[in-house]
């Protein structure tokens, strides 16, 4: 078929319209539509998938890859993340790319509106439960979800800068300095961060519109991103089972099985990835998800197919280098079944896309140690039973009336398999170490968690003998077996997404509540390191954290972080350890306090003497020894001893 090329009048018009549009809506503050432009303009280009959701999804996968790809020429570019300059490219390269394949002339009609309605269906209910929590709460109580995991700390730290200094941090550590520490510079800078440029982006467009640059609205912004990852993740999911239920499934067979999908994305594991705050981890999801949807059934063009694939190995390397293996080996599997190797530009894509694909992976080296994938950290522990039924009833879904016939049901039990052995192979290599499976362990249970979503497609064709009802009937007593219990063993009362959307699940927001507030009062940190001591030790450690990162002062947050952590292997801190924190402290000390009943401090801290309290239970807002000096006692005597390097504010917190 020969390419129909454009008129050279329509072409010339289109690069014009191309810089006009995002010129005119920098002056207007129209710039957030922006980033959606690009992306319908990059659904009108597809031509390998039909039907809206198809196009949609697609193109955010596509659109994030080279994302990724256009953040390392940013890097260097002066403009940086200006949105005129970032938009006015995009554009640029979307109008080459049509005209170029004679997309610029005549846009095609989109076809499969009876898909598109049932999956659409199952993604309005995803999204309803999964935005009431969030739309529920302040700014406060949204980060305090992920503030109690810690990480999210320094997933702003990075996002912020990489915004203030418009680029990759890996390509330029140096500007990272003044804001970590000396010895966590290397891990930090090396940090996968195709999801932290891609938000940064996204920000500027935002905070554009909005005039609002504060660190509140920066890390709201952030907040608000996560989630639209994680309804970009379940959209992928759900999208997933349709493909593998094939173009001829009638919706009330599609129905049921959209509805236990669905349902275990927002009540099972992978909503506490997003309650947790992991956004790279959803990315790394979502990418997992597309790709195995496009393996499962590839693409109509073989061009766009090629093009798809890459771009989501490279979102994978810039996000999640983890789950690079299982994306390569699906690659592979495809690579296979299309032989690619026949074609000189397949062996010209596999070699670009090996070059930048190896970024992410290498830079991940770079910031890890050589035990990196034997540390704890603070995700939730993946529910086994449920993880195991699942994965049994994907494999049954495939395997079912001849499954394996299908092309399609072979690559879908060929990426559960992979991601399966993956999973077991780290968890094998982790009991052999360290006598238990931990952390990653855990993230490789989440993307077999999803690949296994992915394959309960083939469920469409069974029980054809039942109506929609009966079907339907089938799938509820699934998600009430899902919805009444979670946890490692299945046995904690409700799951994780009933507790999160009840208010049960609370996190922190007590803590985001005092970083907002003392960010608020002092948004650089008004030279000094801001301590909180308002309330009970999680609240102090994690608001004091949460601040140091809003006010760019993260650099002299780990000194102090031992003397505020409550779960220091049995030991206290004393007045003496606090004196010296002070005394050796480069900068002022800000402490902010409110509770006279507070306390931390103790007389012996190798024996401390503290308050009895059962396990699971919250700590006291008395936590020290009553012998000891309380809060305001101790930075008192501080402020005396110190007058010209401690200063106290008497604050009034959101929620004392």
């Amino acid at each position: 078929m020969v390419t129909a090329r454009p008129r050279p009048v329509t072409l010339a018009l289109a690069l014009v319209l191309a810089w006009v549009v995002p010129l005119a809506a920098h002056p207007l503050r129209l710039d957030a539509l922006l980033p959606l432009l690009v992306l319908a303009g990059t659904m009108a280009i597809q031509r390998g998938a039909t039907g809206l959701i198809d196009r949609f999804v697609l193109a955010c996968a596509q659109l994030f890859g080279a994302a990724c790809v256009f953040g390392l020429a940013l890097t260097v570019w002066p403009g940086h993340l200006h949105p005129t300059l970032v938009a006015g490219i995009a554009f640029t390269v979307l109008v080459l790319i049509a005209a170029a394949t004679g997309r610029l002339e005549r846009p095609r009609k989109y076809r499969g509106k009876q898909k598109v309605h049932m999956t659409a269906l199952a993604f309005a209910g995803v999204t309803v439960v999964t935005l009431i929590p969030y739309a529920a709460r302040d700014l406060g109580g949204r980060l305090g979800l992920p503030l109690a995991g810690e990480d999210i700390a320094r997933h702003y730290l990075i996002y912020d800068v990489i915004g203030r200094t418009g680029g990759y941090l890996f390509l330029r550590p140096e500007a990272l300095r003044p804001f970590v520490p000396d010895e966590e510079l290397t891990g930090i800078a090396n940090y996968p961060q195709g999801l932290h440029f891609t938000y940064a982006v996204l920000d500027r467009f935002i905070a554009s519109t909005t005039g609002r640059t504060s660190a509140a609205a920066a890390v709201d912004a952030m907040v608000w991103l996560m989630v639209g990852t994680f309804l970009l993740l379940a959209l992928a999911v759900l999208w997933a089972v349709r493909r593998l239920a094939g173009p001829g499934v009638s919706p009330g067979r599609l129905l049921p099985v959209l509805l236990v999908a669905a349902a275990w994305l927002v009540l099972g594991d992978p909503v506490t990835v997003l309650s947790r705050g992991y956004p790279n981890e959803l990315a790394g999801l979502a990418c997992a998800a597309v790709l195995a949807g496009i393996v499962i059934r590839p693409l109509h063009s073989l061009g766009e197919q090629t093009v798809t694939v890459a771009l989501l190995l490279v979102g994978l390397s810039f996000s999640y280098p983890l789950f690079l293996p299982f994306g390569g080996l699906a690659a592979l599997w495809w690579i296979r079944q299309a032989r690619l190797w026949r074609f000189w530009w397949g062996w010209l894509a596999a070699a670009l896309v090996a070059v930048v694909t190896a970024i992410g992976p290498l830079t991940a080296m770079t910031a890890s140690s050589g035990t990196q994938l034997l540390l704890n950290g603070t995700a939730r522990v993946v529910d086994r039973p449920a993880t195991a039924a699942l994965v049994a009833l994907a494999i049954f879904a495939v395997l079912l009336r001849r499954g394996l016939r299908a092309p399609s049901h072979r690559a879908a039990l060929f990426t559960v398999a992979t991601a399966f052995v993956l999973a077991a192979g780290l968890g094998l290599y982790q009991i052999a170490t360290i006598g238990r499976p931990v952390y990653y362990f855990d993230k490789l249970l989440h993307l077999l968690i999803v690949a296994a979503l992915c394959a309960l497609g083939g469920l469409a064709r069974f029980l054809p003998g039942l109506g929609v009802a009966a079907r339907v009937g089938v799938a509820i007593p699934v998600v009430a077996a899902l919805a009444i219990a979670g946890g490692e063993w299945h046995a904690t009362p409700v799951a994780p997404g009933v507790k999160l959307a009840l208010g049960k699940d609370r996190g922190s927001p007590e803590a985001a509540r005092d970083a907002l507030l003392m960010a608020r009062m002092f948004p650089d940190g008004g030279g000094a390191v801001n301590v909180d001591l308002m309330g009970s030790p999680w609240r102090n450690w994690s608001g004091t954290l949460g601040a140091a990162a809003l006010q760019h002062q993260y650099r002299h947050f780990p000194a102090w972080s031992g003397l505020l952590y409550p779960g220091s292997a049995g030991k206290g801190s004393t007045m003496d350890d606090l004196d010296r924190l002070v005394r050796e402290s480069p900068v002022p000390v800000r402490f902010f306090v409110h509770d006279p009943e507070a306390s931390l401090l103790v007389v012996d801290g190798e024996r401390p003497y503290r308050p009895n309290v059962k396990p699971g239970q919250p700590l006291p807002v008395a936590f020290g020894d009553p012998a000891a000096p309380t809060n305001i006692a101790a930075v008192q005597a501080l402020a005396a001893k110190y007058p010209a390097k401690v200063q106290v504010v008497y604050a009034r917190p959101a929620n004392p």
